[in-house]
């Protein structure tokens, strides 16, 4: 089977050409061969095609007659996006299977566990990311019932591997690198919500049963961690994975924690301490075997020890540092 990824490197996809090679097929990336500093790098065995997605022209000068039996694409975000992708794509393979995001689920409890029906944010969601995969699923599912595109779409959950997850902020090196300081750990309100990180590792041996499956053209599917963790036990976890000590743990406002805002919305701030629980039994109705098999303690030592390999993988963002220097000014004493 001949496989394009439109993107493959990043936190969730370098797993999945990895599973893909591990199947015996033929694996292309299109890619810009930008600078990789905090990504994993290619595998030898893909074949590159080194173009910009958004640049339409040179994309398909790019591919010229090749055809793909499936084209996987990690990088589409909006409605424009997705409307350029169908544009070039259509007639070049026998399925298309997006990336959306399970961020684009009604967070209220009478929904829990989310299923793939759950009723989704509306339009005047106030949050550009969850607004752009809402309408990047509408205009696929526009194209498959109109036009018979065969898409399918996929929703991670919480998924990491080149990232420490934190439940105060972003996922760059800029909380870990305080906590090796010796601040302490920010976790928003009681820390006991329910959390469900999975490795990206698994998120592939699901994500691999989609592909060449023609059952799921036309389908959605979320991809979820079943294994549920609190966040202070996350919090743990990470500490452990630092060598640090587990119980350096500062619990904030919850409306303190809503103040760290940038990379992320507050929206998506709020998910991130919201509960995260899933039924994920469309995806095992079609990939029977697949488990959830790496713990997030296991997982996350794995993650500390890829960032740890390289300085260069350690982003720091400066405006979240300052932000997190003014919380802890207000509630940590410095002891």
């Amino acid at each position: 089977m001949k496989i394009l990824f439109i993107g493959g490197n990043g936190n969730i996809s370098w797993w999945c050409v990895e599973e893909a090679i591990k199947r015996g097929y033929e694996v292309y990336e299109l890619n810009r061969g930008m600078t990789r500093n905090t990504r994993r790098a290619v595998q030898h065995e893909v074949h590159e095609i080194i173009a910009d997605i958004r640049d339409e022209a040179t994309v398909i000068r790019a591919l010229g007659n090749e055809t793909f039996d499936v084209i996987c694409d990690f990088i589409c975000f909006n409605e424009n996006q997705a409307r350029q992708a169908i544009r070039i794509f259509t007639g070049k393979c026998s399925q298309y299977i997006v990336i959306s995001s399970e961020a684009v689920y009604r967070r209220e409890s009478r929904y829990l566990p989310f299923r793939e029906d759950t009723p989704q944010y509306g339009e005047d969601v106030e949050d550009s990311y969850i607004l752009g995969k809402i309408n990047v699923e509408k205009t696929f599912r526009d194209a498959y019932r109109n036009n018979g595109f065969p898409m399918t779409i996929v929703r991670p959950g919480y998924t990491y591997d080149t990232i420490l997850q934190m439940p105060v902020g972003q996922n760059c090196f800029t909380a870990p690198r305080k906590l090796l300081e010796g601040y302490p750990f920010l976790v928003p309100g009681d820390g006991e919500n329910l959390f469900a990180p999975l490795h990206s590792g698994d998120f592939a041996k699901a994500f691999i049963g989609l592909i060449g499956n023609k059952k799921t053209i036309g389908e959605d599917y979320h991809i979820a961690a079943e294994k549920l963790i609190t966040l202070n036990e996350m919090a743990m976890d990470i500490l452990l994975a630092l060598d640090l000590n587990p119980e350096n743990i500062l619990h904030i406002p919850y409306a303190e924690a809503m103040r760290i805002t940038g990379f992320y919305s507050s929206i998506v701030n709020r998910q991130h301490m919201w509960h995260y629980v899933y039924d994920n039994t469309k995806i095992k109705n079609v990939v029977f075997e697949w488990n959830q098999e790496i713990s997030f303690a296991e997982g996350i030592r794995e993650t500390t020890s890829w960032l740890f390999a390289d300085t260069k993988r350690q982003r720091i963002n400066p405006d979240y540092d300052r932000k997190l220097e003014s919380i802890y000014a207000r509630y940590w004493t410095g002891n």
